[in-house]
């Protein structure tokens, strides 16, 4: 079993601002902190009443710019048949004498007119803003009556169907965890508590790596992910929150916990074998985890259970005979 630690983060966050300017005239009662809101959910109303006006009047441009075209479109057709009439080939006229240029702007002006009419629409909707996606609100800084402008940050919605940590962990750690790939076992999952929570638990799966290694102390991040923390509102999983995180290691042969108290020029431990006399243990250490450390024995001197001494003495010599305390005698067992 590996531990690590790490602070929850938000999966998506998201700030909401305005996309118009106005006066807000209503604020949903949804829209403040800790409130759910679902995905089209209603937030704020800014004032559409200059909206509407405009929509009137890009309407009014749009029928007069066809009015318009009807007219340089007849204009267009009695110049080419007056340029026929006359007995010359169609061909033979210029594109201003048969109003082409005159047409096109006419057709274009049409378009614009109605391009300005679809957006003065979409600036009516968007005076009023609703929720992006399934989410809780983290806070709301507008209140009915504030005049906003557009890019205004009136709240912040973070998403309440998952969340993420980032769990450090040393080279030789990762090695001993699944990470998620396409067509391997499924990934490693972390067991996370929370000191501000006691008691409390939650299942996080891993699913991925992050691409650099931290050079100050040379850990890798790995990212998981917390389906539903605010499910349980007795017990969620707050944003921010410090979590201790435990996940299932992959065994190492021939490995040992041992405590780190143990390891003697950093390459052998005493044990204490059958007939209460020291021997010296070989082991090569992998790495270590707080208090222990973790410790590969290739060839033990001593049967199984091994004990070993938790605190050698430097007037330790093979052969010596001792006599083990219970708490030397406790077994380490090797690791899972």
């Amino acid at each position: 079993m590996l531990k690590t630690f790490g602070t929850t983060r938000s999966y998506n966050e998201t700030r909401i601002s305005a996309q118009v300017s106005g006066k807000i005239v209503e604020i949903s009662p949804l829209f403040n902190a800790g409130q759910n809101v679902s995905r089209g959910d209603l937030l704020i109303e800014i004032e559409p009443a200059d909206y509407l006006a405009t929509i009137a009047q890009q309407e009014a441009a749009v029928a007069s710019a066809q009015q318009v075209l009807m007219e340089e479109e007849t204009r267009s057709r009695v110049a080419a048949e007056d340029w026929v009439d006359s007995g010359r080939k169609l061909s033979e006229a210029s594109d201003y004498t048969l109003r082409k240029p005159q047409l096109a702007a006419a057709k274009a002006n049409v378009a614009s007119a109605q391009a300005a009419v679809a957006k003065a629409r979409l600036d009516l909707e968007r005076t009023k803003i609703r929720a992006p996606f399934d989410a809780i609100v983290s806070e709301r800084q507008a209140s009915p009556g504030n005049v906003v402008t557009m890019g205004t940050e009136l709240g912040t919605l973070i998403a309440c169907e998952r969340a993420e940590v980032r769990l450090p962990l040393t080279p030789e750690q990762v090695a001993r965890i699944q990470m998620p790939s396409k067509n391997g076992p499924p990934p490693a999952e972390a067991t996370l508590t929370a000191p501000s929570q006691p008691g409390a638990t939650w299942t996080a799966r891993l699913t991925r790596t992050e691409p650099k290694v931290d050079p100050q102390n040379q850990v890798i991040f790995v990212v998981a992910e917390i389906e539903d923390p605010f499910a349980n509102q007795e017990a969620f999983l707050p944003i921010g929150a410090f979590v201790n995180a435990e996940l299932a290691a992959i065994p190492l042969p021939n490995s040992y916990r041992l405590p780190a108290t143990s390891l003697v020029e950093d390459s052998f431990v005493w044990v204490i074998d059958s007939e209460q006399t020291l021997r010296q243990q070989k082991v090569e250490r992998l790495y270590s985890e707080g208090d222990y450390l973790l410790a590969r024995i290739d060839k033990p001197v001593v049967e199984e259970p091994l004990r070993v001494t938790t605190r050698p003495l430097a007037s330790f010599q093979v052969g010596q005979t001792v006599e083990p305390t219970p708490f030397e005698e406790a077994n380490t067992p090797a690791a899972p």
